[in-house]
């Protein structure tokens, strides 16, 4: 994959990215996700702070109520009616909140209504590029509900940091989409087929509905567009809350019939790609010319540093070097008869990163399957790679082997995919908001809210305000639906 910041470009990722076996796998995905964070427009990381608060602060800028009222294509959502809908979303909402909670999980799953039999399958913690999810059974709604959780561990964040456009295909559509993304999805897919086609087997006048926030959002529109391809799942709906920008406008709106995503105030993450991250820096760069010359000169101080330091380390190593050698002759005596402690103190075995798989891997006994006896081993089925042929060859299973794709500046062919929330989007936002105001964010215990049904257009440029944090949070999702019902039953 190629991120170019010479023509502000995102190539299309040309590998499917699996989710890893074993720790080499993480370390070459964590690899290949930090050379391209770093390397995307590096010359202008030391001004993003600068960028950004002047975004968040900027009193020119509209507020999304102001531009919902303005636009022809935005059209708000009136009347009674819709009560209904808003009901069941807050419904999905609490349950979604509920089965993402690692901690008495139990007296939850009671306290709903539910029991531990209705639990068919349960992922409780959360891997890189493998989400924590939740299969239950419905009995009320007559629904197997898929709930999949948002980001909550830095594991969750690497599979948001894997950011990069990779085609994705769905029947007679076709487009791009969030690589870290589509890989989590198809992690889940395999997993929740066999339950939900043994679910539907027992209660076959069951619907299936795919549930998440955020990256959970995302992963479970993607997972719908996949289910909705085998014949018996066809009629799997999605419910997405605050959903991550995860696709190309075709399959956005190709979703609209079988997804809706609520965003809630000034969310930032809807909007939030690498797309659309560029068009940021690009927009500072052109706009501040002194930025230039700001990132140059610390560039340039730190390389003065930095080539210091080298050129003192050499010194010491050429005026040390006969008793370094000698030391380093007596430590490998040593390791004869006992385990190797260098000068760091660090044994032979807190250094070998492939001894410790097991603890990266071990489930903890996270998963809950009441569909079958059998656990899920994908994650043992690969034995250690110890020499180098096989670590060889592993690296150009993952495309990082001799032909990686190392970040190309002149490739002037390059397409700029631009993700965006899928399905249909409703947007809560205040309704009285001053035009003056120098944020987005508002306080809704004050303001009245209104529901917009919007186009993903709106969401191809980063938003960002003061409440753009704390409007992705559920319970700020819960609290403007349960606001918007309230004032929907005044009416």
């Amino acid at each position: 994959m190629t991120m170019s910041n010479g023509n502000n470009c995102v190539r299309v990722e040309r590998r499917v990215l699996e989710a890893p076996k074993n720790l080499m796998e993480v370390i070459l995905i964590l690899a290949e996700a930090i050379m391209l964070l770093c390397y995307t427009e590096r010359r202008y990381i030391f001004n993003l702070p600068r960028a950004i608060a002047h975004a968040v602060l900027d009193k020119s800028k509209k507020t999304i109520g102001s531009e919902c009222r303005e636009r022809s294509d935005c059209a708000e959502v009136k009347g009674r009616e819709i009560l209904k809908d808003l009901y069941e979303l807050k419904r999905l909402l609490r349950r979604a909140m509920l089965f993402s909670s690692g901690k008495r999980f139990l007296a939850f799953l009671f306290a709903a209504g539910f029991d531990e039999e209705d639990v068919l399958f349960r992922k409780r913690t959360s891997r890189i590029l493998k989400p924590a999810f939740t299969v239950i059974r419905d009995k009320e709604s007559k629904c197997l509900l898929v709930f999949i959780r948002g980001t909550r561990s830095i594991k969750d964040t690497l599979t948001d940091a894997l950011c990069a456009p990779v085609s994705f295909d769905h029947n007679m559509v076709s487009g791009h989409a969030h690589r870290g993304m589509v890989a989590a999805a198809d992690w889940i897919r395999k997993r929740c087929i066999p339950v939900l086609l043994e679910a539907l087997h027992q209660y076959p006048n069951f619907k299936i509905k795919i549930v998440g926030h955020s990256l959970g959002g995302g992963t479970a529109a993607l997972l719908t567009y996949k289910l909705r391809e085998i014949q018996p799942l066809s009629s799997a709906t999605c419910v997405t809350f605050g959903p991550a920008a995860c696709m190309t406008l075709e399959l956005a709106e190709f979703g609209k019939p079988f997804i809706t995503s609520i965003v809630n105030g000034s969310d930032i993450v809807p909007t939030l790609s690498a797309s659309s991250v560029h068009d940021f820096i690009a927009e500072g760069r052109n706009t501040d010319k002194n930025i230039l010359s700001a990132v140059g000169t610390r560039i340039s101080f730190a390389k003065a540093i930095a080539e210091h330091a080298v050129n003192c380390c050499t010194e010491v190593v050429k005026k040390h070097k006969h008793s370094l050698l000698l030391r380093s002759h007596r430590e490998n005596i040593h390791t004869s008869s006992n385990n190797f402690v260098g000068a760091s103190g660090l044994s032979e075995t807190s250094l070998d990163p492939l001894l410790c798989e097991d603890q990266l891997f071990v489930d903890d006994d996270d998963e809950y399957n009441s569909c079958s006896e059998g656990s899920d081993n994908d994650d043992s089925d690969d034995d250690d790679n110890d020499n180098e042929d096989q670590l060889l060859n592993q690296m150009g299973n993952l495309g990082l082997g001799n032909d990686v794709n190392i970040p190309d500046k002149t490739d002037e062919t390059s397409a700029r995919r631009r993700l965006y929330p899928p399905g249909r989007i409703m947007h809560m936002v205040p309704s009285h908001v001053s035009e003056n105001s120098n944020s987005n964010h508002t306080d809704s215990d004050e303001k009245h809210v209104s529901l917009y049904q919007t186009p993903a257009q709106l969401y191809g440029k980063l938003r960002f305000s003061r409440g753009m944090i704390l409007d992705h949070s559920t319970k700020k999702y819960l609290k403007k639906l349960q606001q918007l019902i309230n004032e929907l039953e005044k009416e």
